[in-house]
């Protein structure tokens, strides 16, 4: 009789987890995961892959201002937040965006953000150099799965060894 009640117990408490597990996977599984860029990582992945013309009128310095300025014409739509918050919250709010959801950064206009800002400067920098800067960065955010489809989809190999982290 003993026996009865320990696997009646047993299989309970497997029901149990097996449905809170299930339940939280359901959850989670329509939830966005936030992509972290680590600016740091970044200037290191572009800087490497730089043409060297474009490396030798850009200092490290100078790509960092490119990373930023890319990142400011995100957070105006509403896709970047500074760190400690969660990504992109106004993005996935109900009613933000076009008539399927959607919160769109044209990459266009952040490439002519870009651009401006770098020619704003007392020293104003080559605006193929930027350009440059700004493509490299693009393709890093889509390997991370920062933009466009999640990362290891299209555009995203997470097996590529020189895809960046995310």
């Amino acid at each position: 009789m003993t026996w009865l009640f320990l696997a009646l117990g047993a299989l309970l408490v497997v029901g149990i987890a097996m449905y809170a597990v299930g339940s939280a996977v359901g959850r989670l599984e329509n939830t966005a995961l936030p992509a972290v860029l680590e600016v740091d990582d970044a200037v290191d992945w572009i800087a490497e892959r730089l043409p060297e013309e474009t490396a030798g009128q850009l200092s490290r310095d100078d790509v960092v201002d490119v990373v930023g300025w890319y990142l400011e014409s995100f957070a105006e739509a509403g896709l970047a937040t500074t760190h400690g918050q969660a990504l992109g919250d106004e993005a996935l709010a109900d009613g933000a965006g076009d008539a399927e959801g959607r919160v769109v950064a044209p990459l266009d206009d952040a490439l002519d953000h870009v651009v401006a800002r770098g020619l704003e400067r007392p020293e104003p920098l080559d605006a193929l150099a930027v350009a440059m800067v700004a493509d490299l960065l693009g393709t890093y955010l889509v390997a991370m799965g920062a933009i466009g489809g999640p990362a290891g989809g299209p555009g995203g190999d997470p097996d590529d060894p020189t895809a960046p982290r995310g």
